[in-house]
């Protein structure tokens, strides 16, 4: 008896531990398909991105100590994100720098390879104010496994700003060694190995800008093509919205082409926006997340010149001539509105205030308008926000209110004319056009948790003054088509642009 309860016990223990087996199988198995599923994943997202192009390398490789694993994980997240360009990137160079986007000056178009520059790759760069550069550089060649020592060279664009500094990093060639695909930069030292440095894919860029050939010095409102350069508001998130107000507000006054720097816009309304019949909007916009290696509320301004550059960069590369190209550019926050006083779009104002297309940059003074006033009584119900704050205070935050600066890429006909934007500006009257900020007011000394501004008492305390040209607009807002689908919500429900169509 004894025997036979010995060996009933001994099968009972086999069998828990044959479970347990499965169990530690299963788990296993499903542990591996799952790691399969993200390791491809990865793989097929950075092949189809391709950001760095270092030939030879695998994608785990040409990561680089400097890739920033940000990047991936919103790109990873923000499926939907339509990216049809290389699009920027914070790479760490060192401790003390951090390279965004590199741009190849192509000298085919309009001027031939010399021996002296025959490829000069600009690369912007954020970096300590106090510290001086001194990198070497690389650049790498199409169908070539090792790269090209190249010269470096740097140049200050920007005053210190909270100790950082925008700068211009240079590498160039002396002769023509093959096409240009990347360039990478590296500490001054022969004991570091340059080869996992990261690498900058590089964008083409002309020399020169044709302007459009006109038979008189007058030009044209219909060839002003404004596009608009979006970033993260200062309180980085933006509402669904807040989101379509800021696009189609703004496509009403003549802006058809957006391209938006900003990771925190939800991967839904993406999709959705892809929805909509390209036909229908007339716009065009493009997405490009943006990795934040740095305080955010302390490289905040530094890193909006970086984009603006980025932004130059980028349009300059088209020739006007070129069917609706980009004539002016502008950086602006989702909570900053473009409102004319008198004339309906911006347009109008550009033509009329610089007929002749000489100045490089029109400024548009900031107005900042309190979200936490009350109401205007004279606004109608259901329209948005933005439409019922018609006062704006000087003493609060005024100091940190810069006026928004349009960039007239007509008016600069080399690439070297970028760096001299403020060299030719001409303000415009607050009475024809406003930057109007539209954000909470709160004490600045007064740490709030919950995030919550002065009361509407406390408003009544500070000086403001009447603006309502917003109003004038509220109508054809709430009206529009676009506008309309978002609020009523039944575009959330649609899975195919065929649907959207038939709603519109």
């Amino acid at each position: 008896m004894k025997t036979s309860r010995n060996s009933s016990g001994t099968t009972t223990m086999r069998k828990y531990y044959q479970l347990i087996l499965v169990i530690v199988c299963f788990i296993s198995i499903v542990t591996l398909l799952i790691y399969r599923h993200e390791y491809y994943r990865l793989r097929y997202v950075l092949e189809v991105l391709n950001f760095f192009g270092k030939p030879g390398l695998s994608e785990i490789e040409f990561c680089g100590p400097g890739f920033n694993a940000t990047m991936l994980s919103e790109i990873l997240r923000n499926s939907s994100m339509e990216i049809r360009e290389t699009p920027p990137l914070f790479q760490q160079i060192d401790e003390n720098f951090y390279s965004y986007s590199s741009f190849l000056r192509s000298y085919q178009k309009y001027d031939k390879l010399t021996p002296m520059h025959a490829h000069n790759i600009d690369t912007i760069v954020i970096g300590k104010a106090h510290v001086p550069p001194n990198f070497r550089c690389n650049i790498w060649l199409e169908n070539t496994v090792k790269p090209k020592a190249g010269r470096f060279n740097y140049k200050i664009v920007s005053e210190p700003i909270n100790d950082f500094r925008l700068y211009i990093f240079q590498c160039s060639l002396n002769k023509n060694l093959g096409k240009p695909k990347g360039v990478s930069f590296y500490v001054n030292d022969y004991n570091i190995n340059p080869i996992h440095a990261p690498i900058n894919r590089v964008i083409e860029v002309n020399t020169k800008r044709k302007p459009r050939e006109s038979r008189s010095n007058i030009k044209f409102v219909n060839n002003i093509e404004p596009a608009i350069c979006v970033i993260p508001n200062q309180v980085p998130l933006v509402s669904r919205d807040a989101f379509i107000e800021f696009l189609v507000f703004h496509h009403m006054m003549g802006v058809n082409f957006f391209t938006i720097y900003d990771s925190m816009i939800s991967e839904d309304i993406i999709r959705r926006l892809n929805l909509l019949p390209p036909d229908i909007t007339q716009w065009n916009i493009q997405f490009f997340p943006l990795n934040y290696p740095f305080v955010f509320a302390k490289s905040y301004t530094i890193v909006r010149e970086a984009i603006e550059l980025d932004c130059l960069f980028r349009h300059f590369r088209f020739d006007k001539e070129e069917a609706e190209k980009v004539s002016h550019a502008m950086v602006l926050a989702w909570d900053e509105f473009l409102v004319p006083r008198i004339h309906n779009n911006i347009k109008e104002i550009f033509s009329d205030f610089d007929p002749t297309r000489k100045f490089k940059t029109l400024q548009a003074k900031s107005l900042l308008f309190c979200l936490n006033q009350a109401d205007d009584e004279n606004t109608e119900n259901g329209y948005p926000d933005i439409m019922k704050k018609t006062h704006y205070y000087n003493n609060i935050m005024s100091p940190d209110l810069k006026s928004v600066s349009v960039r007239n890429l007509d008016a600069m006909q080399t690439f070297e004319d970028i760096f001299s934007v403020n060299s030719s500006v001409k303000v415009l009257p607050v009475e024809i056009l406003a930057a109007q900020k539209y954000t909470e007011c709160r004490d600045p000394k007064t740490v709030n948790p919950s995030g919550v501004g002065y009361n509407e008492t406390q408003m009544q305390v500070f000086q403001h003054k009447f603006e309502g040209s917003m109003m004038k607009f509220g109508q054809s807002l709430v009206s529009n088509k676009i506008y309309r689908l978002y609020r009523s919500g039944k575009i959330w429900e649609k899975s195919s642009d065929e649907f959207v169509r038939d709603m519109l």
